[in-house]
C-alpha cells in the first residue's frame, strides 16, 4: 500500500513538473516574437529617417542647381544686353563717321565747283578760244605740285598737322621713311604708273561710281634680284573732278600667292586736295601683274578692290600700265645742260 502511494506521488510530481515546463516554454515562445517586432520597428524607423534625410539632401542639391542655373541665365542675359548696347553704340559711331565723311566730301565738291566756275567765267571773258587751250595747260601745270614742294609747305605748318602726318615728316627728315637699303648700289631707273581704266566707287554709297585718271612716278630706292622698293616723286589724280597731289609715298614688291615670285606692288601715298590744300587722306593701291615686278619694262597691271582705296572716300578697281623708264644718253645730256 505504501509502495503504491509512493509511486503515485512520484508520478504526480513528474506530471506537475512537465506541465510547469510546458508553461515556461510557452511563455518563452510567446515573448520572442514580441522582441523581433520591436527590433523590426526600430530598423524601419531608422530606414525611414535615412530615406527622409537623403530626400532632403536631394531637394537641397536640386535647389542649389536651380539657383546656379538662374544665376548663369541672369549673367548671360546681362552680357547679351551689354553686347547689344555696344553694337548699338558702334552703329551710332559708324553712322556719325559716314555722315562726317559725306559732309566733308560734299564740301570738297562745292569748293571745287566754285573755284572751277570762277576760273571758267574769267577765262571765257578775257581770252580767245586759241589762247584758252594754252591758258588751261598753264593752270594744269600749276595745279600739279611736286612732292618736295608739298613737304616743304607741310613742314612750315607742322604744328597744325595731325600726329600721324607730323611723325611721317619727321621720319622723312631723319631719312628713316624709306627704311634701310638692302643693296648699296644707286639706280637711276624711273617707274611710271598710268591709270588706264580705273573705277572709283564711293565707300558710303557704292552705287555712285566715278573714274580715276592720272599717273604716278617713282624712282628706284632699292633693288635686288627679287625685291623692288620705290620712292614716290609726284602724282596727279583726279576723281569726280577733284584733283589730288601726292605729298609723299613709297611702294614695294610683294608676292600675291604662296610662291616667292614678287608679282604685286603695294603703294602707299598721302594725298593733298588741290582745292583745300590739305593733306587729309591716304591712298593705298594693291596692283597685280602677270610677271615679276622687277622684270617689268611695260606691262598692264590690275588694281584690286577692296585692297585699293582712298581711305574714307573711294574704293578703286581697274587696270593701269606700269612702265620702267631708263634714262637715255639724250636725256642725260639734257639734264647736264
Amino acid at each position: 500500500m505504501k509502495t503504491n502511494f509512493l509511486f503515485a506521488s512520484i508520478l504526480m510530481a513528474i506530471l506537475i513538473s512537465g506541465i510547469s515546463g510546458l508553461f515556461i516554454i510557452d511563455n518563452a515562445f510567446a515573448q520572442n516574437p514580441s522582441d523581433d517586432d520591436s527590433d523590426n520597428t526600430e530598423k524601419q524607423k531608422e530606414i525611414e529617417q535615412k530615406k527622409a534625410e537623403r530626400q532632403q539632401q536631394f531637394e537641397e542639391k536640386q535647389k542649389e542647381i536651380e539657383q546656379k542655373k538662374a544665376e548663369r541665365q541672369q549673367q548671360f542675359e546681362e552680357k547679351q544686353k551689354e553686347i547689344e548696347q555696344k553694337k548699338a553704340e558702334l552703329e551710332i559711331h559708324r553712322e556719325n563717321f559716314e555722315e562726317k565723311q559725306l559732309k566733308k566730301l560734299n564740301e570738297y565738291q562745292e569748293k571745287l565747283k566754285e573755284i572751277k566756275a570762277k576760273l571758267q567765267a574769267k577765262m571765257e571773258k578775257n581770252i580767245s578760244d586759241d589762247k584758252l587751250s594754252q591758258k588751261s595747260k598753264i593752270i594744269e601745270e600749276k595745279l600739279t605740285k611736286s612732292s618736295e614742294e608739298i613737304q616743304l609747305k607741310l613742314a612750315a605748318k607742322a604744328d597744325k598737322l595731325d600726329l600721324r602726318t607730323r611723325n611721317i615728316l619727321d621720319s622723312i627728315n631723319d631719312g628713316d621713311y624709306m627704311g634701310e637699303k638692302i643693296t648699296p648700289d644707286n639706280y637711276s631707273e624711273t617707274y611710271e604708273l598710268v591709270f588706264d581704266s580705273v573705277d572709283a566707287s564711293l565707300i558710303n554709297d557704292n552705287s555712285k561710281i566715278s573714274s580715276l585718271i592720272g599717273k604716278m612716278t617713282f624712282t628706284t630706292y632699292d633693288k635686288s634680284s627679287t625685291d623692288l622698293k620705290l620712292e614716290l616723286n609726284e602724282c596727279q589724280i583726279t576723281i569726280d573732278k577733284i584733283i589730288f597731289n601726292c605729298g609723299f609715298g613709297k611702294a614695294r614688291s610683294v608676292s600675291s600667292g604662296t610662291t616667292e615670285i614678287k608679282d604685286s606692288l603695294v603703294i602707299l601715298a598721302f594725298l593733298e586736295d588741290n582745292a583745300l590744300e590739305e593733306v587729309h587722306t591716304t591712298l593705298k593701291i594693291f596692283l597685280n601683274s602677270d610677271t615679276p615686278i622687277n622684270e617689268i619694262e611695260q606691262s598692264k597691271v590690275s588694281i584690286l578692290e577692296p585692297q585699293s582705296k582712298i581711305s574714307g572716300l573711294w574704293f578703286l578697281n581697274g587696270t593701269a600700265t606700269l612702265s620702267k623708264i631708263t634714262p637715255t644718253l639724250e636725256n642725260i645730256s639734257s639734264d647736264d645742260k
